[in-house]
């Protein structure tokens, strides 16, 4: 993790998720925002929902601003920029950092910690052995569906 130079793109980013944080379902302590940018410029906003009693059903910011970019047919993923009110010690789960490396592995994160400078986060480190025992963790560029799974038929949950 370095201490980056923000850019206007970079500081406009952050302030985006933290903006995507006010409209959290969540404790005020685990209110955290994200946005991921694509490649062409699309801006996809993600904010912590926790469920009452479910919490394995719960989804962090994170996760919800890649998923949106994919479903969206986003083009790639070039930056992932999170806030989290803690001062210190915050960074994504384990399962936003698996997400993180198969639908965006090459994007750029930076995070905020409250009013912090950004930090930029590096994938490598955090995630040195991310789970890989299907036949390709992360789908070829040419062929961004490869790996999913076929259509359920009309009428499956």
């Amino acid at each position: 993790m370095t201490e980056p130079r923000p850019d206007a793109a970079d500081l406009a980013g952050i302030d985006e998720a933290r903006a995507a944080a006010r409209r959290a379902r969540a404790p005020a302590a685990e209110r955290c925002g994200a946005l991921a940018v694509t490649a062409d410029g699309g801006r996809h906003p993600g904010t912590t929902i926790r469920l009452a009693g479910a919490a394995g059903l719960s989804a962090c910011a994170e996760q919800i601003a890649l998923s949106a970019a994919r479903a969206a047919g986003a083009s790639p993923i070039a930056r992932l920029y999170l806030w989290v009110p803690a001062a210190a010690g915050a960074h994504p789960c384990g399962r936003c950092l698996q997400l993180w490396r198969e639908l965006a592995p090459q994007a750029r994160c930076l995070l905020q910690r409250g009013d912090a400078p950004p930090t930029e986060l590096d994938l490598a480190a955090l995630l040195p052995e991310p789970f890989t025992s299907y036949p390709s963790a992360a789908p070829p560029a040419s062929d961004p569906g490869a790996g999913d799974p076929p259509p359920r038929a009309a009428g499956g949950a």
